[in-house]
């Protein structure tokens, strides 16, 4: 992926967390996530669409906390209301009331970012609920770890790329999601993405309590935890079926 720099709010710029491609080097084995599709070279933001909220909460910049407008693709922004509605249905934590982002759009060529089709998701707020996707904040508190897999579980049922914190330095303090992958279809798992696989480990570990290793690898111990979850969730079907992947994934996004 393209780093980006800053995304364009009304006249001005403000400055967000770039992200990069590659795995975290602090994971044995960890190699750097291939391309996933190039991104179209320089789009117009005039085609975009701004949108100020998502599933009927207000959109906040993260960094401010000022409630603000975002641009988007306008199919992309319709996956991210999808999303929320589900979401919603499945959490059982209520009404979302708030999102707080880094940011959708951003002025920089050549990034899913730049096509509208990308999204970074810092807190997400239900009431006096809150799931913050910042784990330079909170670190190793399981609580908030279960809650942050739980969310990146149900982002990722509608959009493949889905990185989070065990990808890379860099989506320490945000989960960023886009369709460069699925486009505006279903997703799927790849067991040789690092993307994937840690974002199954992290479900396996923090959602349901499996003794799963976290090295972005799909080894014999990641396939025994997910076994594991498949059968207290009632599942027959392998992640690599399109109904065994949303399977997982719901089941992760509903586990209270």
């Amino acid at each position: 992926m393209v780093n980006r720099r800053a995304f364009l709010v009304g006249a001005g710029a403000l400055a967000v967390t770039a992200c990069s491609r590659g795995g975290d080097p602090t994971l044995p084995g960890f190699e750097p996530q291939p391309d996933h599709g190039q991104a179209p070279n320089c789009r117009n933001p005039e085609s975009l669409t701004s949108f100020t909220t998502l599933g009927g909460a207000p959109l906040r910049y993260e960094v401010s906390g000022v409630e603000q407008p975002f641009k988007a693709d306008p199919r992309y922004i319709e996956q991210l209301e999808a999303w929320a509605a589900d979401w919603v249905a499945v959490s059982g934590l209520g009404t979302i009331t708030a999102i707080s982002s880094y940011g959708a759009h951003v002025d920089k060529c050549n990034s899913w970012h730049q096509a509208g089709r990308a999204f970074d998701f810092a807190v997400v707020e239900h009431g006096d609920s809150k799931i913050s996707c910042r784990y330079d904040l909170f670190g190793d508190d399981e609580v908030r770890l279960k809650q942050y897999w739980r969310l990146a579980a149900s982002v990722a049922k509608h959009f493949t790329y889905t990185l989070t914190y065990r990808y890379n330095q860099q989506h320490h303090n945000h989960i960023h999601i886009d369709n460069g992958v699925s486009g505006y279809g279903a997703t799927s798992f790849d067991v040789q993405s690092p993307a994937h696989v840690t974002l199954v480990q992290g479900v396996a570990r923090y959602v349901f309590g499996q003794d799963c290793p976290q090295e972005g690898l799909y080894d014999d111990s990641t396939k025994d935890a997910v076994r594991a979850v498949q059968r207290s969730l009632g599942i027959g079907n392998p992640l690599a079926d399109a109904n065994g992947w949303v399977d997982f994934l719901d089941g992760a996004a509903a586990a209270a």
